[in-house]
């Protein structure tokens, strides 16, 4: 049905296929602007912990 569909309706088959790509690459995107957010936050809380362990040790 699917071949079908392609052969009778290829234009509206490449927009449901482009549209569909869009929605999982922007999952991705999302995904990734997350870790990237994550990442800020791990590295300033790291940033935090050598300095107390830097102090600490100073000491």
């Amino acid at each position: 049905m699917a071949e079908e569909f392609e052969k009778l309706h290829p234009i509206l088959n490449e927009i449901t296929r482009t549209v569909t790509q869009l929605y999982e690459r922007q999952k991705d995107v999302d995904t990734l602007e997350k870790l990237i957010k994550l990442e800020a936050i791990l590295k300033v809380k790291l940033e935090e912990i050598q300095a107390v362990r830097a102090k600490v040790e100073n000491e």
